[in-house]
């Protein structure tokens, strides 16, 4: 592909490289000149304009993304062409986008002419959010290139997961001298409201005093229950892997997974499981409203994805949630961020 200036009369079937003002308006960049065009800007007194002149084996950028676009096999996305060589991509339903960013990355070095631009892994989006873009840069690209990268974009897996609204959840407050009914009624409208966000409506409601023994007996509820996943939110923070929490979990026969995570605020959450139930140790911050490293586990566990200790360890990079928005309630509205500390 090359750039030239030619006289106006000699761009006819050309692809005008920059916008120009002709007689009956501006004649847009990327324009093929007709007859129309032509007439426009010699009326306008234009006499020489820069013409875009592809070299041969090169594919126009609209054909290009229209192309790549047809290599890509993402689920739960929804593809709508877009002017000068895009492609716009968006969710068709609320969840969890998941991909290896690594993969992006291999696509972007491949060459300056071919962008894809995505949101973050691991991120919660709405339906219709956007999620991606497919960006052509020259005006024209080679075959040799489109077909190397065809082949790559083959290979990337982007997957939209639906949330798992068929989870059954359960809540386990404990109390002591300062931790009143009307703090945990509070707390608990918190926790429902954030599983709404989930499509999850229901919330089972277990309390108990701060020590072993009345946390083995909801324990021990909530497995005949048959939950799913179990939080369980202290009078006080857990402090260490000895504390009370952890310890009733381990003397109802669950193991502890990880304790702490690289994540502000949020950084006392535990993760463990007993039996098929995934338990989380809520830190104290899970009280507010505002984001905190709550919801990046929960954002796994409602997408039907595992959460390892090694999961707990990548959540660091992204994980300073200082100041972020809320995610709560269905539409997912930012609500005023809370200061409490884990």
């Amino acid at each position: 592909m090359k750039l030239m200036r030619l006289r106006v009369d000699e761009a006819l079937g050309l692809q005008l490289a920059h916008s120009n003002l002709g007689a009956r308006g501006r004649i847009g960049k990327a324009t093929i000149l007709e007859e129309s065009h032509i007439t426009s800007l010699v009326d306008a007194g234009v006499v020489e304009v820069e013409v875009v002149v592809p070299g041969p084996h090169e594919i126009p950028e609209d054909l290009v993304s229209e192309r790549l676009v047809k290599s890509l096999s993402w689920t739960g996305c929804v593809f709508k062409r877009a002017n000068g060589g895009r492609y716009n991509v968006y969710a068709s339903h609320s969840g969890f986008v998941d991909f290896v960013r690594v993969d992006i990355d291999a696509l972007n070095a491949l060459s300056e002419e071919i962008t894809l631009a995505t949101c973050l892994p691991a991120t919660s989006v709405m339906e219709g959010d956007q999620i991606a873009t497919l960006k052509i840069i020259p005006f024209y690209v080679s075959e040799s290139l489109v077909s190397v990268v065809e082949l790559v974009l083959q290979k990337i897996n982007l997957t939209v997961r639906p949330w798992r609204s068929d989870l059954k959840i359960g809540l386990i407050q404990t109390s002591n001298d300062t931790i009143t009914s009307k703090i945990q009624k509070k707390a608990f409208a918190v926790q429902e409201s954030r599983l709404r966000a989930y499509g999850i409506n229901e919330l089972l409601d277990y309390r108990s005093a701060h020590d072993l023994l009345g946390l083995e007996s909801c324990i021990s509820a909530a497995i005949t229950d048959a939950l799913d996943v179990l939080m369980i939110l202290g009078a006080s923070a857990i402090c260490d892997r000895d504390d009370v929490i952890p310890t009733a979990i381990e003397k109802a026969g669950g193991t502890v997974i990880y304790f702490g995570m690289p994540v502000d605020p949020g950084n006392l959450l535990l993760l463990g499981e007993v039996g098929r139930i995934k338990v989380i140790g809520l830190p104290g911050c899970s009280r507010s409203p505002a984001m905190n490293g709550l919801d990046l586990v929960l954002d796994r566990l409602m997408a039907g994805l595992a959460v390892t200790a090694r999961d707990i360890q990548s959540m660091g990079v992204g994980g300073l949630l200082t100041g972020k928005n809320s995610r709560m309630a269905s539409s997912f509205v930012g609500k005023q961020s809370l200061t409490e500390s884990a």
